[in-house]
């Protein structure tokens, strides 16, 4: 069966799995595009595993088979960011100007289709002396890294771990995962052709200051929360510029950082507000501890309000996950960069700012990296799109890694 990797992009993109944080109701979810995951495998004759994460969110997980002894990973997420603003059809999937446009088509739908496409040629190669492919296709990148900690779980060496069948249906079995456990990874996202072997990681939490309603016409008969959370807000932004601008930068990686990115407040125009919430982002360099940021950075900001006589709640981060470091995965990085070199192509080991799943796999001691087409500058984008030469590309190096490149 032959599976153009444009053709399935645009199938891709058609087909929505927008996560249900950045829907106004939670519906969405990537259900439709397992669904349709699994009957391409099944056309395909490759074996298949889904794993409920998450009640109508699931994992799918695919096997080519080839060298037991060699096994490599390849994983990629399903969902996408919200469509709120997008000036283009988000799910139009078209081909104009040497690109292919919508919701995902950079991020990371393209990268999934580089995947689905080398695996099905790779499929084909008789007698292909290569090694086994595992390809994981994991829920809630966007929101929580669970979808990566969950696919993880298959490979776990902690033996006190156990997968709950009526988590698991498919043609392929847990059994036969838990002995293919992975030497290396690849995690797809939009590099241009370049390995990350570094990130951050991140950390965010919710932060409340409560006041006293009254009319705004006597302010002073209230507390203002609004005017609390300023001070909390001040904290974080000098936290930022004087505490962690003393951290020793990491090589790929530069320094973390610490900033407010939402607020909300108030319930009227005419009413002192008796709340109000914040949302901050931390973001790690490799090497610390969501747990630790989490702890240095509240304890500062409660030092510094209740100098004012401002109490304040900090609610348990809703996502944590560590930065990718690279003392592990160079050799591994410079194979993939030398399949690219070798297509007449620039390829570097670089590091990147942003976060990935990769963190959930090197937790189980499997060396990591991250790669695929495109550039990170299209992902989230109000016209996302992907450049079908990258896609292109980028499907040719992962055929010859499988082929045993």
């Amino acid at each position: 069966m032959t599976l153009p990797e444009t053709e399935l992009l645009k199938q891709l993109v058609r087909t929505a799995s927008v996560n249900p944080a950045f829907t106004t109701d939670g519906t969405g979810g990537e259900g439709p595009i397992t669904d349709f995951l699994q009957g391409l495998l099944e056309d395909l004759g490759i074996q298949w595993l889904r794993q409920t994460v998450m009640p109508g969110r699931d994992n799918l997980v695919a096997l080519l088979p080839g060298d037991p002894a060699d096994v490599m990973l390849w994983e990629v997420h399903q969902d996408t960011v919200g469509i709120a603003g997008m000036t283009i059809d988000p799910f139009g999937g078209e081909e104009r100007d040497g690109r292919i446009w919508g919701r995902g088509a950079c991020d990371i739908k393209g990268g999934m289709a580089a995947m689905l496409t080398a695996l099905a040629r790779a499929q084909a190669v008789e007698d292909r002396q290569g090694p086994t492919i595992v390809l994981g296709m994991s829920i809630n990148e966007e929101c929580g890294f669970t979808g990566a900690a969950a696919l993880s779980r298959l490979w776990s060496c902690d033996e006190s771990i156990r997968i709950d069948p009526a988590t698991v249906t498919g043609s392929l079995t847990v059994e036969q995962l838990r002995r293919l456990r992975p030497q290396r990874a690849i995690v797809a996202e939009p590099t241009m052709l370049d390995v990350v072997v570094a990130h951050r990681g991140v950390v965010r939490w919710k932060c409340h200051t409560h006041g006293l309603a009254a009319h705004s016409s006597q302010p002073e008969r209230g507390r203002n929360a609004i005017y609390a959370m300023s001070e909390v807000a001040r904290a974080i932004e000098d936290f930022h510029l004087e505490q962690l601008c003393r951290y020793e930068p990491h090589a790929r990686c530069g320094k973390p950082t610490a900033c407010v990115s939402m607020i909300e407040g108030g319930s009227g125009v005419n009413t002192v507000p008796d709340h109000a919430v914040i949302d901050i982002d931390r973001r790690l360099i490799p090497g610390e501890t969501p747990e630790a940021a989490y702890e240095l950075l509240t304890a500062y900001i409660n030092e510094r309000v209740q100098r004012e006589g401002i109490q304040v709640e900090h609610e348990q981060p809703w996502i944590g996950t560590q930065g990718l470091g690279d003392e592990n995965n160079q050799a591994w990085a410079e194979r993939i960069a030398g399949v690219v070199r070798g297509m007449d192509l620039p390829s570097e080991l670089v590091g990147v700012p942003y976060g990935t799943d990769a963190p959930a796999i090197v937790a189980e001691d499997i060396p990591t990296v991250v790669f695929g087409p495109g550039s990170i500058d299209q992902a989230h984008t109000k016209d996302e799109w992907l450049a079908v030469e990258q896609l292109q590309w980028a499907t040719e190096v992962l055929f010859r890694l499988a082929c045993g490149g």
